[in-house]
């Protein structure tokens, strides 16, 4: 529930606004939430269950931003 993901994404600074992460018309809104390396956020993008799955297909992390403070990862297949 975003209940529950508002501690989680906003304990370290309070820069989430959880209902950009949520349909208006929902009842009941949940968000994805997501941590790596300590720091927690709701996701915005494709899930994955974990990033071994990522792995187990082929594919591998081909680049890293960051820009104003906003870490983009991207993902591609490994490259024989």
């Amino acid at each position: 529930p975003i209940s529950d993901a508002e501690p989680l994404c906003n304990r370290l600074a309070r820069n989430f606004d959880l209902q950009n992460f949520v349909s208006p018309d929902d009842p009941d809104p949940t968000v994805r939430v997501v941590s790596t390396a300590g720091s927690t956020s709701p996701c915005g993008g494709t899930h994955a269950r974990s990033t071994g799955v990522l792995k187990e297909r082929g594919w591998c992390v081909k680049g890293l931003k960051c820009k104003k403070g906003v870490v983009r990862v991207r993902y591609g297949p490994v490259e024989q």
